[in-house]
């Protein structure tokens, strides 16, 4: 079986949790604070430890950071162009929810991408990044439930929830065309860092400490766990 099934496998199992999230968000609502925390834990360590060191790979063929870079400065354009030019309450929280659906979009669609590029690199050791994932999965999909009913209609939920296996179909098609692969990756990784600093990290006394430093404490055994084997 070709490497690049087994994480589009996975990646459709995401988006299956992510259709069904409806029923599980009545469930663990009550815990969004504690899972948040959680979450932003294991994707600040995911970020530092896996996906900056394999966009370093992509050095040698384009200037990676640079697109990284783009990535994050279009979300923040993208956000403040909306607080400063839309003065109408209701249409600003509208169009800021579009803004924060797009992100959810962008945010799984690099899951689905790191999940081909992990196998790639790892193999079948890729399964435990697999394992933060789902709980990352889980917790984005309790913010989406939060999101403005109007933009979801636009968007759709069937097009959000299939952005998991759109970034892995899309990565498997690209992997073997290095620039375009390392290219996409690192804007999209930028635009996911944005995400993670601005949205996920709980501000000022909110969140809760310990579901952070849990988060980050499982992603290094996963992350290690993979260098070590």
């Amino acid at each position: 079986m070709p490497v690049e099934l087994i994480p589009i496998g996975l990646a459709l199992v995401l988006t299956i949790l992510h259709l069904f999230s409806r029923p599980i968000s009545k469930y663990i609502d009550k815990s969004h604070i504690e899972i948040t925390s959680f979450s932003a834990g294991i994707f600040i360590t995911i970020i530092f430890l896996s996906f900056l060191p394999e966009l370093v790979k992509g050095l040698d063929t384009t200037n990676i950071f640079l697109f990284m870079l783009f990535g994050f400065i279009a979300f923040h354009i993208s956000e403040k162009y909306v607080y400063q030019h839309i003065k109408n309450k209701k249409e600003l929280m509208k169009d800021l929810a579009e803004i924060h659906l797009f992100g959810f979009y962008t945010n799984h669609f690099v899951i689905g991408f790191l999940l081909v590029l992990t196998f790639i690199a790892k193999g079948s050791l890729g399964m435990i990044v697999f394992i933060p994932f789902i709980l990352h999965t889980i917790s984005s999909s309790l913010s989406l439930e939060h999101c403005d009913n109007k933009a979801k209609l636009k968007f759709s939920k069937f097009l959000l929830a299939s952005s998991t296996i759109t970034g892995a179909i899309i990565a498997s098609l690209l992997s073997p065309n290095e620039m375009l692969f390392y290219l996409l990756f690192a804007f999209s990784t930028g635009a996911v860092f944005y995400i993670v600093v601005r949205d996920m990290l709980p501000k000022g006394k909110a969140g809760s400490l310990n579901y952070f430093i849990l988060g980050v404490l499982i992603s290094l055994i996963a992350l290690f766990g993979i260098n070590i084997l």
